[in-house]
């Protein structure tokens, strides 16, 4: 069989991707074919706006939680161990926006300028995941956005609906 367009034959690849569309932009058109979900996003202050990102964004039942730091301005706290208590202190606060904890983070990231103070603050860590052992990386780099920063956290959290 043969297919014409204003008397043009038309291969069957062609006439695919037309089907295709057409079913698409029905789709589209039907509020009873399940949408894409909307991005939510969380600001935890105008700084983000500032500088062009969210401290979280949820899509779906995904959570992403921005690389978060636990210095001031000023670069105070000056050690690694307080930073990172404050960092997670700031994620938690993340969290609870969402009605959600630790035990919920399925990824973590870390973003440090000395690995071995990272090594040695493990017992900090685990105070706030408690016996949750989410998935991590952990690396070390020359420098993070602010000079007194020691260390950055990420973490992604699977949601519950």
């Amino acid at each position: 069989m043969t297919i014409y367009l204003r008397h043009k034959p038309i291969t069957h690849v062609v006439f695919a991707t037309l089907l295709l569309a057409g079913t698409y932009a029905t789709a589209q058109n039907n509020p009873s074919t399940p949408q894409k979900p909307a991005l939510d996003a969380f600001h935890a202050g105008s700084w983000e706006q500032t500088i062009g990102y969210s401290q979280a964004v949820r899509s779906g039942n995904i959570l992403y939680i921005s690389g978060t730091v636990g210095a001031n301005a000023k670069g105070e706290p000056a050690d690694l161990d307080s930073q990172m208590k404050k960092a997670y202190e700031g994620i938690q606060k993340t969290l609870a926006h969402y009605h959600t904890d630790f035990s919920h983070i399925v990824m973590e990231r870390i973003y440090t300028t000395d690995i071995d103070a990272l090594i040695r603050s493990q017992e900090t860590r685990k105070q706030f995941y408690g016996q949750s052992a989410p998935a991590a990386t952990w690396v070390e780099v020359n420098r993070l956005y602010s000079p007194g920063d020691k260390i950055e956290i990420e973490v992604q959290v699977a949601l519950n609906d």
